[in-house]
């Protein structure tokens, strides 16, 4: 709400009320945009902390027209801002001008945390192009399930020369409209020498003993929820405002909210949907479960059983 519409409701519930008892109306206009200060401010996993910049834009340059940025001195309404530290940087002018990057140079997971600091879940970009996404992505929050953000989020790693993949895992349990599987991304990390899962719809990552785990190891711990989950951002991570489907009108809040209000709740959902991991090679998804065969293959014609020896070979031989 702009400033003119607030002030003019104010002093219309001002007269309203103190009217009645015979207070003569003296309001005070609250100020006009133009005594706003910029600020600038870096987000890392759970760390929100201000940027000081310095007066002056000597020895800097405009922020570049791309999500991901190297290292380097930027201006922004008159100030140079030093942005050395690689993760996500957001430069804020209170009722004018948003804008965000993601400084990355080799540090995985300041690029995921940035990621994540970006995304909430939701469904009012899903139907974006990669182009629209990388162009609203500049100076705004991002709203799509996990399917949409998977994929944008493989490209943005494939394109700094990061080996990622698009994984995904089936329920066995009874299905319902809207909760039967998930989508998540696995990357290969050289300093773990493994394939790493991240479900960046829910902004994390799952540890046993401090090591990451992979899709499959993750499967087996979702189980019996014998894993840590750590978190690559502390944003509001679900869009409640508006996640609503756009063929029945239905509103997904109530149903979101409970299901990530607490770890318990979580891994609950986990233990459901994480039952069939299944990986792809780009014609088929293969899953290496040996119980209810055809009732997986059933669900989909892509969807194909491998003996588990074959599935580790051809996924994780690395």
């Amino acid at each position: 709400m702009n400033n003119k519409k607030f002030g003019l409701r104010v002093r219309k519930l001002a007269v309203k009320v103190l009217g009645k008892v015979g207070v003569r109306e003296k309001i005070i206009e609250p100020p006009s945009i133009e005594s706003n200060s910029p600020f600038v401010y870096y987000a890392y996993f759970d760390t929100i902390e201000i940027i000081h910049g310095i007066e002056g834009i000597i020895g800097s340059t405009e922020l570049p027209n791309s999500l991901i940025i190297r290292p380097g001195k930027f201006k922004f309404d008159e100030k140079t801002y030093d942005l050395n530290r690689e993760g996500l940087y957001r430069f804020v002018y209170p009722g004018k001008e948003n804008h965000q990057r993601i400084v990355y140079e080799k540090n995985i997971d300041a690029l995921l945390s940035g990621i994540s600091w970006i995304y909430s879940h939701g469904n009012s970009d899903d139907n974006k192009t990669y182009q629209e996404i990388n162009e609203k992505v500049l100076y705004s929050k991002i709203f799509a399930t996990c399917g949409s953000i998977s994929e944008w989020a493989k490209k943005i790693l494939e394109e700094n020369n990061i080996k990622a993949r698009i994984v995904s895992s089936l329920t066995l349990e009874q299905w319902n409209s809207y909760d039967n599987g998930h989508i998540l991304l696995e990357v290969y990390r050289n300093d773990f020498k493994k394939w790493v899962v991240y479900d960046l719809d829910n902004n994390s990552f799952f540890s046993t003993n401090g090591t990451p785990l992979s899709l499959i190891e993750f499967s087996t711990h979702s189980a019996v929820s014998d894993y840590m989950i750590n978190y690559l951002a502390s944003n509001v991570n679900v869009d409640v405002a508006n996640f609503v489907d756009d063929k029945t009108d239905y509103d997904y809040a109530f149903l979101i909210e409970a299901r990530f209000a607490n770890e318990n709740s979580r891994k609950q959902w986990y233990k459901r949907v994480m039952q069939v991991p299944l990986i792809g090679d780009g014609k088929f998804n293969y899953f290496f479960n040996d119980s209810d065969i055809s009732r997986v293959m059933s669900y989909s014609s892509y969807y194909k059983h491998m003996n588990k020896e074959q599935f580790l070979k051809q996924f994780y031989s690395e």
